[in-house]
């Protein structure tokens, strides 16, 4: 209940992104699943041709990641240090943008902090994807004008799902 119902959880606009990094998740199977998107295929290629990108991080190769803009193979059960790689390297290059979102989560500091252990050299070898492209997906994500990370059942089936 992190949003303080099972059922309240925010849902890419996906009309309107111009980076969305995919994770344990195949839209072009589930048309979108909780996005429920009419013509995926179709608004996955709107953002590239927008001059946006579409990464997907799955261990499959997945319809998803046949159309998308890069693929990266991780492997399996390891989503989460992905995850918390890139929130180490946005802290570390200080790459994070609050606004007023920074006044309603106090608990930021204690978050940089437990990332800390999590750099991109030392999950790499773990994950499967190499440090150097977690940190230039991060920075891209945090560059990108209206980005998201979209996550699935890949992510939520598995131990620290």
């Amino acid at each position: 209940k992190l949003f303080g119902h099972s059922l309240m959880m925010p849902i890419p606009d996906i009309n309107n992104t111009n980076y969305m990094i995919i994770v344990g998740g195949n839209p072009m199977a589930s048309n979108g699943s909780i996005m429920t998107v009419a013509d995926v295929k179709n608004k996955i290629k709107n953002i590239q041709s927008r001059g946006g990108k579409v990464i997907v991080i799955d261990p499959r190769k997945t319809e998803t990641a046949d159309i998308s803009t890069e693929h990266h193979f991780i492997k399996p059960g390891t989503d989460v240090l992905f995850l918390l790689a890139m929130l180490n390297t946005l802290f570390e290059k200080q790459l994070t943008h609050y606004g007023k979102l920074g006044a309603l989560t106090p608990q930021l500091d204690e978050i940089r902090t437990y990332v800390k252990a999590y750099t991109p050299e030392k999950v790499a070898s773990i994950t499967g994807i190499k440090a150097d492209v977690i940190v230039q997906l991060a920075t891209e994500f945090s560059k990108a004008d209206k980005a998201v990370i979209y996550g699935r059942m890949g992510v939520s089936t598995q131990a620290f799902g």
